[in-house]
């Protein structure tokens, strides 16, 4: 073995390595890559999917304004209530009926 390099270069293969180099490349016209087609749906994805995230934010306000507007109904529900039951209160009051009589009316019926 020893430290004796056993490879060696051709005498005078680096003064013509570039022009032999340069006659293996293909020519420029060549070397130019066809124009692609690309996928109709492959252009339309960044299109599709912003409409994508439009259509879901506009699905969550929906649904926040819509719940909002059913905890406002439910208020408006509750009030209503209170309503009719001091709208009875007062009726009966006026109509001098007491718990014995209301008794009495619904037992007959």
């Amino acid at each position: 073995m020893g430290t004796k390099n056993p490879f060696r270069v051709p005498e005078g293969y680096f003064d013509q390595f570039a022009t032999e180099l340069m006659k293996q490349l293909p020519q420029e016209e060549n070397c130019m890559p066809k124009a692609r087609q690309i996928p109709l749906m492959q252009r339309l994805r960044p299109l599709l999917y912003v409409a994508a995230c439009l259509l879901i934010g506009i699905i969550s306000i929906s649904i926040y304004f819509s719940s909002s507007d059913a905890e406002d109904n439910a208020a408006q529900m509750a009030n209503a209530s209170e309503a009719t039951d001091t709208y009875f209160d007062e009726a009966t009051e006026y109509a001098m009926v007491d718990n014995t009589d209301i008794y009495a009316c619904l037992m007959n019926d």
